[in-house]
């Protein structure tokens, strides 16, 4: 989630329940990871002959930062920046609430693990009112119903900080890793809901909006995104305090991001070609070394003014979920929200 926020003039209303009052219109990209699952038995699952290019989803309000894709169903999920849900959404565009948890105010990043659903929860006016504390935490839920398994209050690690949790990778003993864009630390949250704090590192953040996406390499480290550096960091499960910033061919600022089964990173991302104006692309960064550097593999355009904020893989494909987060706070909502597929065209950079 990419801050660049300014103050709205009025609050949206919800159909579904009361909602927390929107003070807040980010007019730029927003992060978290969300990442996305890959996805194998999609076509099987949804009776689809082939995946669909766009898929509107018409929830007024619903302003959805984080996408993923439930494979074993062949439905996206959506998160929500003005409430606690989680909204399951077929090829058709057609909705179900899957969570609606009345303790979260802001639901970002999401993150499919097994038969769990592991969703980011924090408190979105903290990302521009300095008085708000924010709030951090982990919302596990069961991935077929919803229910709540766990909320993991993370924030109180650090008394005395602001918070704003925002995206979650999962390793393969099934621990969770969460990003606090306002504060200089990773979270880290075992399979039975059991809190710590992973790293804190002043190389994270501590001024202004630090970390963004997140994801796990299943080679025992993460790759994490730091948005006003620009920069990706690595940072080995076994010791977090090693992490180092990963040579880029060229700085971007990434956002939602996902690892493809191959190693490949699959970023929405602002960039900055030939040092020139920041551009919206969909990027996708190989390594040759294990990510201690990394190049542009291919990139495809994006449009900024939709708020493309993460990614998900269906079947190796990608589809960005737009936001449309400059709506937030008007008085009129967003009525529509689209998921599109983003093909990638070859384009390399530098470096890596």
């Amino acid at each position: 989630m990419s801050e660049v926020p300014r103050r709205p003039s009025s609050v949206e209303p919800r159909t579904r329940r009361a909602v927390l009052p929107l003070l807040l219109v980010l007019a730029s990209a927003c992060g978290g990871t969300g990442a996305g699952g890959s996805g194998s038995a999609a076509s099987a699952a949804s009776g689809a002959a082939s995946p669909p290019d766009t898929v509107r989803v018409t929830d007024p309000g619903l302003y959805p930062e984080g996408v993923e894709f439930d494979a074993a169903r062949g439905r996206f999920l959506l998160s929500s920046l003005s409430h606690g849900t989680v909204t399951a959404v077929d090829d058709g565009g057609a909705t179900t609430t899957l969570v609606d948890d009345t303790a979260v105010a802001s639901s970002v990043g999401l993150q499919v693990a097994g038969d769990r659903l592991l969703v980011a929860a924090s408190d979105v006016r903290a990302v521009f009112d300095s008085t708000v504390g924010g709030s951090a935490a982990l919302g596990i839920y069961d991935l077929a119903s919803g229910r709540r398994l766990h909320l993991v209050e993370l924030g109180s690690l650090l008394p005395d900080a602001r918070h704003f949790a925002n995206d979650v990778a999962v390793d393969a003993d099934g621990n969770a890793y969460i990003t606090d864009s306002l504060s200089p630390v990773i979270y880290r949250v075992t399979p039975d809901g059991k809190a710590s704090i992973f790293v804190r590192d002043t190389l994270l953040g501590g001024r202004g909006f630090g970390m963004n996406g997140i994801d796990y390499d299943p080679r025992g480290f993460l790759l994490v995104a730091m948005d006003q550096q620009r920069a990706l960091y690595r940072i080995p499960i076994a010791a977090p305090d090693s992490l180092a910033r990963v040579q880029l061919g060229e700085p971007l600022a990434a956002d939602g991001m996902v690892l493809r089964p191959g190693g490949q990173l699959v970023a929405v991302a602002a960039t900055f070609p030939g040092g020139g104006p920041r551009e919206e692309e969909l990027v996708e960064l190989a390594s040759d070394d294990g990510w201690h550097s990394a190049r542009i593999a291919a990139r495809a355009p994006l449009d900024a003014s939709v708020s493309p904020t993460t990614v998900a893989l269906r079947d190796g494909a990608a589809y960005v979920i737009q936001a449309h987060l400059s709506g937030m706070g008007q008085a009129e909502p967003v009525q529509t929200f689209e998921i599109v597929r983003v093909p990638l065209s070859a384009g390399s950079a530098t470096g890596g």
